[in-house]
């Protein structure tokens, strides 16, 4: 069977749906995975999908494919990717898929593919299911796997309580953006002993109010006026499938990822000195900083979840965190990502300390720094696009620290850091378009380098302005 060779991304299966798929397609998909799965002597798995509106047709399609190659499915509805990781211990089995497209606009459709208890695939597995079905080498099994439908939520709330406790209540607006987690985050919060102030909870897989993308300025900035409206001590929102999140604090100031993984290193530091803490080449020199001065080890790594989750395993990392908002807690956690987790152990950081949150952060190193930009660019165009692009860039900043596929194997883009900020840019590996971000330390430089950025970019007729796809450019106006 034909399938774009495209959706078979850097960790995930991604792609618009009724285009790069239908049921015929994610039906000889999930036959893939299960053969996936048997060559390595697994049987079983767990099947949750996001509220995407494909996910109706193509949800019992995955499952039909991987049941035709003998594994037993266990089928948990419609969650929140975290809760098939859950799912996994809770069942024990190193099988999951997850179908959702995260953050991309509602007509994506994809899967998360689970190799091991909270693990997923890297580039390798994934092209190894390609190449099953480029040649139909599919496991046939004499019996059809079983099937039975389970539900995980009361058993992921608990387990996620239990890891928490909050010595004060806490105000909250909870936006969901339409997405998944208007099921289950408010509830949780509540359980929490949370008073929470509900926005866009009802869950709408046409994502009426916009892409449920933490990292969108537009989506945090209606989340920032509604802390402002409500006097709330907090405001957070979500992906579409939960496992990533976003932070306004009391005053309606943002707090973009990165900086967040520094208030969660020092966290972590203060309990255990000393330890390593991984981050991706998106982050801003706040995290190196704050880490260092926290009297932690700093490891950069390349950007993407799975990446970074099996980085902090191999260097038993305590803790990890992308800009995205993908936060991986090894201390008291299964390490795996989960937006609904990492606003709870915010929450109970506060409490701790009496803190409000904007005190968390006041005494970190300070930068003008840009959100997470993204332009469209074709898959089939957006490598050497980069490519070229990084060898202007280096010529063009000689004195730079650069880091890029010759210091981390494998990666996807181009950063230079100064002695007063950083600039990146790298292609996405799940989607056709380019990621950018750049910070200085004052307002002059910060403007020149934006400038810089946007010359560099327009002079590349591959770049897609008006796209779906395109997140923050008014960052760069």
């Amino acid at each position: 069977m034909e399938i774009n060779p495209y959706v078979f991304r850097g960790y995930d299966i991604r792609g618009v749906a009724g285009k790069d798929f239908d049921a015929e397609k994610i039906e000889a998909i999930g036959k893939a995975y299960g053969t996936f799965l048997r060559r390595r002597k697994i049987r079983h798995a767990v099947a949750g999908h996001d509220c995407r509106l494909s996910a109706k047709e193509y949800h019992p399609a995955m499952i039909r494919g991987m049941r035709s190659a003998g594994i037993n499915v266990i089928d948990i509805g419609m969650v929140m990717t975290q809760m098939v990781y859950c799912a996994q211990y809770l069942y024990q089995t190193n099988g999951g898929v997850m179908l959702t497209a995260s953050h991309n606009p509602a007509n994506y459709n994809g899967m998360k593919l689970a190799t091991g208890y909270s693990q997923t695939t890297g580039p390798e597995e994934v092209q190894e299911i390609r190449k099953i079905i480029e040649n139909d080498s599919y496991f046939v099994s004499d019996e059809i796997g079983g099937l039975e439908k389970r539900d995980v939520a009361g058993d992921y709330c608990a387990d996620v309580l239990k890891r928490i406790a909050l010595k004060r209540k806490f105000k909250m607006v909870v936006d969901c953006s339409c997405g998944t987690t208007g099921m289950y985050a408010p509830e949780i919060f509540k359980r929490a002993g949370c008073e929470v102030i509900g926005k866009n909870l009802k869950v709408d897989g046409s994502f009426p109010v916009g892409t449920p993308d933490p990292t969108e300025k537009k989506v945090v900035d209606r989340v920032a006026r509604a802390v402002l409206e409500e006097k709330a001590d907090l405001g957070v929102t979500f992906d579409g499938d939960g496992d990533r999140t976003g932070v306004v604090d009391e005053k309606g100031d943002i707090l973009w990822n990165d900086v967040l993984v520094a208030i969660f290193a020092k966290e972590i530091l203060e309990r255990f000195p000393g330890s390593k803490i991984i981050y991706n080449t998106l982050c801003s020199q706040i995290v190196r900083e704050s880490i260092k001065l926290n009297g932690g080890t700093p490891i950069m790594w390349r950007t993407g979840h799975s990446f970074i989750k099996a980085k902090i395993a191999g260097e038993k990392a305590a803790f990890g965190g992308e800009l995205s908002g993908h936060f991986f807690f090894a201390d008291n956690a299964y390490g795996h990502d989960d937006g609904i987790y990492a606003v709870l152990r915010v929450l109970e950081y506060l409490s701790e300390k009496n803190l409000a949150l904007s005190q968390v952060y006041e005494s970190f190193p300070k930068y003008i720094s840009s959100p997470e930009i993204k332009i469209g660019c074709p898959d089939e165009k957006k490598t050497e696009v980069i490519r070229d692009l990084s060898i202007r860039f280096k010529q063009d900043f000689p004195n730079a620290e650069i880091t890029d596929a010759s210091v981390i194997p494998g990666d996807d883009g181009t950063r230079a850091d100064f002695e007063d900020g950083m600039m990146i840019f790298r292609y996405s590996q799940n989607g056709p378009y380019i990621t950018i971000k750049f910070e200085a330390k004052d307002q002059a430089t910060y403007k020149k380098r934006k400038e810089y950025v946007r010359k560099l970019l327009e002079s590349y007729p591959e770049m897609i302005w008006k796209d779906e796809l395109c997140v923050n450019l008014e960052s760069l106006k």
